[in-house]
């Protein structure tokens, strides 16, 4: 159940947000509230396959078992880190048997010409960020034997919707103080009425840019023998947008949702395309994961604490771990290196006093960010490679005709065009939509304000709630349009 979807937006959504007040008032007590939300969350993640729920709800049992077990105050230090040990061993197995078994074997097969059999076992929603999210929550466990929450509150911490299936990747720390409050939880109006800005700017983020650019995306990479040199240049920069506007957007809704309901989720970005290097690109850009891989990988590697070279080691076994995380595929694995690479050769610069100026920083990094890309995107490593080629062997002739004709699709460029019949006029041409387009593009990154920002100075009075209500039926009418997300099922 996407958010950008009919059923979400105008049944589960409000039934979700309404029952849940409504239950709340009517027991007056919090854990009521709770438990619609833990039941809310379980239909949400079952909703497109049950068997979801069926690997899901064991994982859990058995993550919280050795946690409880672990911290009941009978077992000595030695045997609370074999118990963390097991618990992390036992999430990484089920990530690789799910996500990872048949990536090894083809990769084994293909290398040394053997005929192993894969499984093609079904990718559970969400595996990769609630893996981490549990992960997380032994390891702080471990280091704080204190720690001690009830099956409601931990399956709740696991299975909340709204960051479910995209992050924010949120900690034990920040989340379960605020399901814990004993003062009786009111409707917030202010709070509600700027979730509910926040998550339309996600929407349209998502629905309007990030599913417009993913038209011109897709046709390039399906149409790659017509792509030259020029139409290379779009599809690049067009996924560079394409994945910011929709992870972001779902970001931002995700956020949105959870305000609804009384709960503030970690931020997830801040506008990573200003960064003037490597390193302030990864600051603001998945924010909730660099915090995971610093904290709960990076340091436990021990670090920058070990001298120069390990240090290098340390940076490189992290983004190679990103790149894995993010897919089952060896372009995944270039993209972490290629980041990885960089963040050396960032390191390097700062420990030797090298500095550049932060305009060219910047148009620098935004290259460089727009190429790794390209392997993020492709299909395997030959297609990025042979989109790569064409910007130097493409040839300048124009935009593919292939990137005019997939604006058919969109909603928006419909309308114009029966618009324009209708007034006598001539139709419109694909051309003029793609600068449409555009425009709204620059637009969007102009403001020096991100959502976060807009979100926290929005005063809820008619003006801002007409725009907004504005916003979210442009968004519902292009519902109806070519959508997906990128991050679904990941």
């Amino acid at each position: 159940m996407l958010f950008n979807s009919y059923e979400f937006v105008l049944i589960f959504l409000p039934l979700c947000v309404v029952g849940y007040y409504a239950i709340i008032n009517r027991y007056k007590n919090n854990k009521q509230g709770l438990v619609l939300l833990l039941l809310f969350s379980l239909v949400y993640i079952g909703y497109t396959n049950i068997l979801y729920l069926l690997i899901l709800i064991p994982n859990m049992a058995v993550c919280y078992g050795l946690c409880r077990y672990m911290n009941c105050g009978k077992v000595p230090q030695g045997k609370r880190k074999g118990l963390l040990i097991l618990g992390i061993v036992i999430e990484v197995l089920v990530l690789s048997i799910f996500k990872y078994y048949d990536f090894f074997v083809g990769s084994i097969n293909s290398r040394f010409s053997l005929d192993m059999p894969t499984v093609n076992l079904i990718l559970p929603l969400g595996i990769s960020f609630y893996t981490f999210q549990q992960i997380a929550y032994m390891v702080d466990c471990y280091r704080d034997n204190n720690i001690c929450h009830t099956p409601l509150e931990y399956a709740l911490f696991v299975t909340y919707f709204p960051q479910f299936i995209q992050g924010p990747i949120v900690l034990q720390s920040e989340f379960i103080p605020q399901i814990r409050r004993t003062e009786l939880i009111k409707p917030d109006y202010e709070m509600i009425s700027k979730g509910l800005y926040r998550f339309t700017l996600g929407l349209g983020k998502k629905v309007l840019l990030a599913d417009t650019l993913g038209l011109i995306v897709d046709s390039g990479y399906a149409n790659m023998e017509d792509v030259n040199a020029v139409t290379a240049v779009v599809i690049i920069v067009a996924y560079t947008l394409q994945i910011y506007f929709d992870f972001s957007g779902y970001s931002d809704m995700a956020i949105g949702v959870s305000q609804m309901l009384g709960i503030t989720l970690p931020e997830n970005f801040d506008s990573p395309y200003r960064a003037t290097s490597i390193d302030e690109f990864w600051d603001r850009w998945h924010m909730t994961l660099t915090r995971f891989l610093t904290r709960y990988v990076y340091i436990p590697l021990g670090g920058s604490r070990k001298g120069h070279i390990r240090t290098y080691v340390n940076i490189l076994i992290v983004f190679l771990i990103s790149g894995l995380w993010h897919g089952a595929e060896w372009s995944f694995v270039i993209w972490g290196l290629m980041h990885g690479l960089a963040m050396l050769v960032n390191r390097f610069m700062k420990e030797h006093g090298i500095s550049i100026n932060k305009l060219l920083g910047s148009i620098t990094t935004f290259i460089f960010v727009n190429i790794a890309w390209v392997f993020f995107r492709a299909a395997d490593t030959s297609e990025a490679i042979t989109l790569i080629n064409k910007l130097s062997a493409g040839g300048w002739t124009g935009i593919s005709p292939n990137i005019y004709e997939s604006f058919s699709k969109v909603v928006e460029v419909s309308v114009i065009q029966r618009l324009s019949i209708a007034l006598g006029m001539e139709t419109y041409e694909g051309a003029f939509a793609i600068i449409a387009i555009v425009i709204i593009m620059l637009i969007a990154l102009i403001p020096r304000k991100n959502t976060k920002t807009l979100s926290d100075v929005m005063i809820p009075n008619k003006k801002n709630m007409l725009v907004t209500a504005i916003l979210f039926v442009w968004c519902l009418c292009s519902f109806s349009g070519v959508t997906n997300y990128i991050y679904w099922n990941f």
